[in-house]
């Protein structure tokens, strides 16, 4: 009985595997000479998408949500958003940075974060897309469980389980691939260097999953970033 117990969890293992197949690779670079424990004060830039990707306003919003959350939660030092810096350079500055393009808010924002600030991090979504392609049918062995009846040394009835190779043939299928491509940077503030830099690369047999792989995006480099900072 632990026996097929056993193989039972290995099959279902097995499947979940192959089911949910995914690849993710994370190239990094930092500033070895950076004294990252010196870092109080963070403004995080929502995250954007470069020209040319489509997505829909909740998606974007969520994204943001989901950005913040996870910068707050593993950065242990005081966290601003960017509608907050906005408001307060705007009041430094003497301007109303709500009044003027996104794109020229963010710059000044950037230029005079040393202000309020020891580092920003900005992320683009470089990539995002979904396809999909037909893996032909295919016969695989697999195992398969079978049982005997014997009699023991006493003549008692006994049974028992053992385990054949047997071939099995699967239809052709429809895969969905969900791919999703960003780039996340922490700068210093007052030199405007970039400090961290990660791309960050994930393909996932799913569909339209982008949401749940930018989570795992997010998480992972504020974690890592985390880390340095401790």
């Amino acid at each position: 009985m632990l026996i097929r117990k056993i193989f039972g969890v290995m099959m279902l293992l097995t499947v979940l595997a192959v089911s949910t197949s995914a690849f993710a690779e994370k190239t990094d670079w930092y500033d070895r000479n950076y004294s990252f424990r010196s870092i109080r004060t963070v403004i995080i830039l929502d995250p954007t998408f470069v020209p040319g990707i489509s997505y829909d306003l909740a998606e974007l919003r969520s994204m943001q949500d989901k950005f913040l959350s996870d910068a707050g939660r593993q950065l242990r030092c005081n966290v601003i958003n960017e509608a907050q810096a906005r408001q307060m350079l705007s009041y430094q500055l003497g301007m109303n940075l709500n009044g003027i393009p996104f794109e020229q808010a963010r710059h000044v924002i950037i230029d005079n974060a040393y202000r309020i600030a020891d580092a920003w991090v900005l992320c683009q979504i470089d990539n995002m897309a979904n396809t999909s392609y037909v893996e032909p049918a295919r016969t695989v062995w697999e195992q398969k469980e079978e049982r005997r009846t014997y009699y023991d040394a006493w003549g008692n009835r006994r049974e028992e389980s053992y385990y054949v190779q047997v071939p099995v043939t699967y239809p052709p299928r429809r895969v969905d691939v969900t791919s999703i491509q960003a780039t996340l940077q922490l700068y210093d503030s007052r030199s405007g260097a970039v400090i961290f830099t990660r791309r960050d690369v994930r393909d996932r047999e799913d569909f339209q999953a982008q949401g749940g792989m930018f989570g795992r995006i997010s998480n992972s480099f504020f974690e890592d970033v985390g880390k340095r900072m401790r």
